[in-house]
């Protein structure tokens, strides 16, 4: 049979789309591994996206005297809480990194019932895909806010809350939008530093690989799977100790537990030592933080480079400081001839450096023997906020603990409720300097010590 031509052309057409959504549609609903619905997102106006097959768990039971409402725009899941006696103001909550799972959920409000208590509302995304991806987080939180709007009404002062990588979507969303959508925020654990926090996991990482006689940047080293045997192969049994501990930040409210159990060897030990240095210095607790952050600290940045090479180009070493104490058998001089120097590369290290050009109020508090986000991301953000001009817009305190994000309610509440007269009245609260010694810092706003805490009374 032969097809005339005019029909082919009506032919040809019809097939090619059916291919393609054909070829769409098993990619959305049977490989959720892509995001696909974050990968629509690029090309496509938040109107025109379809609902996100990755978006589970939105449902939750609201407090007495509040109303819980949920949904999916743009691709994320959004939940949202409004107290019957709502004063008109909003605080949104940033999440912090949660590896490369297909399946996106949201985390509420750390400081949910004393925002509840006071007649605010909150809400919070889960963002559109997983990964280390603060920028779109930024656009993600201001998206749901529009969403809030529609739902709910539009707020009279809105307030940002963020926890780790949130921290980053924090502090990017006061650059960018303070003044305009937001009135202050709190950062809690934050990767606060931008481009500093990549900075540190390619320092500690090279540090690693220098004491271990590897080299993560090898040719031969490309891909998880060689990633992951230099860690198993080389880096653990020379450093003498496999990580076994593993927490979430989201269940951590300032308990007493003990520190993980560590056995290093004599290099594992100088690694740790360097690590201390590198995550703002000899603070209380670092030695413990270690511990609890061992794999997040080396196997994190590594899968990261296997799988988005261009994240860790954002990172650079070129300037870094290494320093070791005597007695490990290195020296600084030794460590910074010989460690392995990484160059940015300059485009993509622009999308999550910051300026320093905060226009309201923020608060952050920081575990002080963080060993993941350590409180060195603090030192970098104090710096460029005073070379900005704006250091009076910023208070920072330390938290005497070792586990990342690992505070108290008491301590949570307290920085939220500082913040917000802060704003509304102009009462700017107590903070610390955390640019020099660390050994003292946070006595004032632990509250409680831990029983172990070289300053408990």
């Amino acid at each position: 049979m032969i097809i005339n031509r005019k029909l082919w052309l009506i032919l040809i057409p019809i097939v090619l789309i059916l291919l393609l959504v054909g070829g769409y549609v098993a990619l959305y609903y049977f490989i959720p591994e892509v995001q696909p619905c974050a990968l629509l997102s690029r090309v496509l106006p938040p109107s025109l996206l379809p609902p996100n097959p990755n978006v589970h768990d939105l449902a939750f039971s609201p407090l007495p005297g509040a109303r819980a409402i949920t949904g999916e725009y743009a691709c994320s899941g959004y939940r949202i809480e409004v107290p019957d006696n709502w004063n008109g103001d909003l605080i949104v909550y940033a999440h912090g990194f949660r590896g490369g799972a297909a399946q996106l959920t949201v985390t509420n409000l750390p400081v949910r019932q004393e925002a509840i208590r006071q007649g605010y509302a909150w809400a919070a995304s889960s963002y559109r895909a997983n990964g280390y991806n603060p920028l779109d987080g930024i656009e993600d939180t201001r998206l749901m806010i529009e969403r809030f709007k529609q739902t709910v009404g539009v707020p009279k002062q809105i307030f940002i809350y963020g926890t780790s990588m949130g921290g980053h979507v924090t502090v990017g969303s006061l650059e960018k939008y303070g003044g305009e959508i937001y009135a202050g925020g709190v950062a809690e654990c934050g990767a606060v530093g931008g481009a500093a926090q990549i900075d540190y996991l390619l320092a500690a990482n090279t540090l690693a690989d220098y004491i271990a006689g590897t080299d993560m940047f090898a040719p031969q080293n490309k891909g998880l799977q060689a990633q992951t045997a230099l860690l198993d192969d080389k880096i653990y049994p020379t450093f003498g100790s496999t990580p076994t501990f593993q927490y979430s930040e989201d269940e951590l409210f300032g308990g007493n537990d003990p520190a993980p159990p560590l056995t290093l060897t004599e290099k594992g030990k100088a690694f740790r030592d360097g690590d201390i240095y590198l995550g703002g210095g000899h603070r209380p607790f670092a030695e413990e933080g270690f511990a609890g952050s061992y794999e997040f600290l080396l196997y994190a940045p590594r899968a990261i480079y296997a799988l988005v090479p261009s994240l860790v180009a954002v990172g650079t070493n070129q300037n870094t400081q290494y320093q070791i104490d005597p007695g490990f058998g290195y020296t600084a001089e030794e460590l910074n001839a010989n460690i392995r120097r990484v160059a940015a590369d300059p485009v993509e290290r622009a999308k999550y450096a910051f300026t320093g050009n905060l226009r309201v109020p923020l608060l952050t508090i920081h575990d002080t023997g963080d060993a993941f986000v350590p409180i060195y991301n603090e030192q970098v953000l104090r710096k460029l906020v005073n070379d900005a001009g704006n250091g009076n817009k910023l208070v920072q305190r330390a938290i005497r603990r070792f586990l990342h994000c690992d505070f108290s309610i008491q301590e949570r509440n307290r920085a939220f409720n500082d913040m917000l007269n802060w704003v509304k009245n102009g009462v700017k609260p107590e903070g610390e300097d955390l640019s020099g010694s660390l050994l003292n810092a946070g006595l004032q706003w632990t509250d409680p010590l831990r029983t172990d805490d070289p300053g408990h009374p």
